[in-house]
């Protein structure tokens, strides 16, 4: 999902460096969202930053991720690995049964997803063979390569 992202992600704990962009650029592309984006993305930071992201195709910086709760803490470019071990080694530190069993509680039920990812696959493989997807990927092909 990202652009030039250095983003790292351990038990459900998102760490991005100051410099990432997130973009979901389905629209862009004549496509849908996917990967039960369009179920996910809204519960988790709002119906108007996800439509922003999945429909308007703009991008979201380290800051604003963490404000719509999509990234737990922003940390300074290169130091992502470091603060990402130091998070693993406090939830390693925690009762295993207790912390796998609390990510199982606190995730979706996996019919919810499932069922959405179902539904996801069949309009974005529609999509995929649709006019508009067949000339923005033509285009983005053809652009120049610097």
């Amino acid at each position: 999902m990202g652009i030039g992202t250095t983003m790292l992600f351990h038990c459900d704990y998102v760490l991005a460096s100051k410099t990432a962009l997130f973009s979901t650029p389905f629209s862009n592309f004549g496509l849908v969202p996917e990967g039960a984006s369009s179920l996910l993305m809204p519960r988790m930071m709002g119906h108007q930053r996800a439509f922003a992201m999945l429909v308007m195709g703009r991008t979201m910086s380290a800051d604003d991720a963490r404000v719509a709760g999509f990234v737990n803490t922003v940390v300074a470019p290169g130091h992502a690995e470091v603060e990402a071990h130091k998070v693993a080694r406090e939830i390693c530190a925690l009762p295993a049964d207790a912390v796998a069993t609390s990510r199982r509680l606190i995730r979706l039920p996996p019919e919810d997803v499932t069922r959405r990812i179902e539904q996801e696959n069949h309009l974005f493989s529609e999509r995929m063979r649709s006019k508009e997807a067949i000339a923005a990927f033509k285009a983005f092909m053809a652009r120049p390569k610097y």
